[in-house]
C-alpha cells in the first residue's frame, strides 16, 4: 500500500520522533522509499501499479504498454509513462525500477485510456492504438512511410498478427491530435492499407 508522509505523520503521531521512526522502517523494510515522501510497505508490489502514483497526471504508455500487451516481443526495462506540461522528461528510480515519464502533446493526452487492475489496484494504461501513437510521437522523425515500415516491424518488432487486429479507423482520427511528422506518415499508411 502506498503511504504519503502526511498520512504516516497521522500514523505515528504517538512517537517522539516520526521521522526517526519513518527511517527505522525503512532500514527494516516496513517502508520502501518511492521518492520524496511517499513509500510502499508491500516490497512485492507489481512495478506497474506504482507508475500512476509517482508522478500525476500520467498513464501507462509507449513501448511498456506495447509488451504488457505482446505487441512487441521484449520486456521492457524500465516502466514509460505519458504526461503533459511537465516540461521536460521526468525519471524516478527506486526499490521497484526505474520509471520514466515522457510528455505528449496535450491535445492527445486525455484520449483512449483503460483502467486496469492489478493486484486490486486500478491503473491507467494506454490502449494498444495509443501506446503506439505515443511511441511514434516521440522517436525521432522518419521521412518517409519505408522508413517507418521497418520502425514497426524491423527496429520494433511489432507483432504483426496483433497490428492487423488494431483499430485503424481509431488510430486515424487520433493521429491528427499529435504534431509529428512520424504520425502523419503513419496515418496515411493506415489509409492506404484501409483503401486496399
Amino acid at each position: 500500500m502506498v503511504k504519503t508522509m502526511d498520512l504516516l505523520t497521522y500514523e505515528y503521531r504517538d512517537y517522539s520522533n516520526v521521522y526517526n521512526k519513518i527511517a527505522f522502517e525503512e532500514k527494516r523494510h516496513g517502508l520502501i522509499k518511492l521518492k520524496r515522501g511517499l513509500y510502499e510497505t508491500n516490497k512485492d508490489a507489481n512495478p506497474l501499479t506504482i507508475a500512476n502514483i509517482l508522478l500525476s497526471p500520467s498513464y501507462i504508455s509507449f513501448e511498456t504498454a506495447l509488451s504488457y500487451y505482446g505487441l512487441i516481443p521484449e520486456r521492457v526495462y524500465a516502466i514509460k509513462s505519458a504526461s503533459f506540461k511537465k516540461n521536460k522528461k521526468k525519471e524516478y528510480k527506486n526499490y521497484f525500477g526505474l520509471f520514466l515519464y515522457q510528455d505528449i502533446n496535450p491535445n492527445a493526452y486525455p484520449y483512449d485510456i483503460n483502467e486496469i487492475e492489478i493486484d486490486g489496484i486500478k491503473i491507467l494504461i494506454a490502449s494498444k492504438e495509443k501506446a503506439l501513437l505515443d511511441l511514434l510521437s516521440v522517436v525521432s522523425p522518419r521521412k518517409n512511410k519505408k522508413e517507418l515500415i521497418e520502425l514497426l516491424f524491423d527496429d520494433l518488432r511489432i507483432d504483426e498478427v496483433i497490428f492487423d487486429e488494431l483499430d485503424e479507423k481509431k488510430m486515424i482520427e487520433l493521429c491528427g491530435l499529435y504534431s509529428s511528422t512520424t504520425l502523419n506518415i503513419f496515418k496515411n499508411y493506415l489509409e492506404e492499407r484501409h483503401d486496399k
